[in-house]
């Protein structure tokens, strides 16, 4: 991430070691999101006030091109999507002005959110004897650390099971050095639950946020005796419930709150909880 960035920007983060989220607009202050909380950044410290922040020009098409290496093109499909995924699994939201037939092609950059990954161990023994061998869903806002749940929970099931990993977005296997996972790296949800169900015979399969366009394939795959381990964004159980309708695919619910919070639900409180609409 840091090659991408202004020398001023780089040389701020440095100093930081738990950065989650750094938001650069053009002609703004830099922003950055550090164990959950938000500051500015300054030149040599952390401030709460614009004041000390560092404020940038127009910059957001120049650290694009830089970070993609020259080749915008070469990104095209994922920055179609909104992001791209850097090398250290860095993913670059990308907001700006839009254009084409679809509405799908940025014309120019005006805003960017570098998310940040963390290994971070927030499976301990209890909760990884619990899940084995167990459908789970992941539920919680943006930032929650559903992704970083996913990755510490697939790690260490892979040490007994044999895991397949949809890596759509090149983040959460960004580094397959700490696994034994078989890893699909950019592959949709749709091959990965067709192709490379028939092809790795897996134990289990692990994939990141949940569109309603997945529905049949984790449905398929969990009655074909596949165990799913997936996340979703959502605020509670009952309003992941209204979007998907396929809670009674899983066993627990898992609900994280950008506090890091971690409540573990079995199957037989779900309806409880709905009824009394409890978060």
């Amino acid at each position: 991430m840091m090659e991408c960035l202004p020398e001023e920007i780089a040389y701020g983060l440095s100093k930081i070691t738990t950065v989650r989220e750094l938001r650069l607009r053009n002609g703004k202050e830099v922003r950055v999101n550090v164990n959950g909380k938000w500051y500015y950044l300054g030149k040599d410290s952390l401030s709460l006030s614009p004041k000390q922040a560092i404020k940038v020009g127009d910059i957001c098409d120049g650290v694009v091109k830089k970070a993609c290496n020259g080749s915008v093109y070469a990104h095209e499909k994922t920055l179609s999507n909104g992001f791209f995924t850097l090398d250290d699994g860095v993913r670059v939201g990308v907001c700006g002005h839009v254009f084409g037939k679809d509405r799908n092609t940025f014309q120019r950059y005006t805003s960017l959110c570098f998310r940040v990954p963390h290994r971070i161990n927030v499976v301990d023994k209890q909760t990884l004897e619990l899940l084995t061998d167990r459908n789970v869903i992941a539920i919680g806002p943006p930032s929650s650390g559903k992704t970083t749940f996913l990755r510490d929970l697939a790690e260490k099931l892979s040490s007994s099971r044999n895991v397949l990993a949809v890596d759509e977005r090149g983040e959460l296997f960004y580094d397959d050095r700490y696994a034994a996972c078989d890893v699909l790296k950019w592959s949709s949800k749709s091959y990965a639950f067709e192709v490379g169900l028939r092809a790795m015979s897996p134990d289990c399969i692990v994939c990141d946020e949940l569109s309603e366009s997945d529905i049949e394939f984790v449905s398929s795959c969990v009655n074909s005796g596949v165990n799913v381990l997936c996340s979703a964004h959502g605020a509670s159980v009952k309003e992941f419930v209204n979007r998907f309708g396929l809670l009674q695919c899983f066993d627990y619910a898992v609900l994280l709150r950008n506090n890091r919070s971690m409540n573990i639900i079995p199957r037989s409180k779900y309806q409880i909880m709905i009824e009394n609409d409890e978060t």
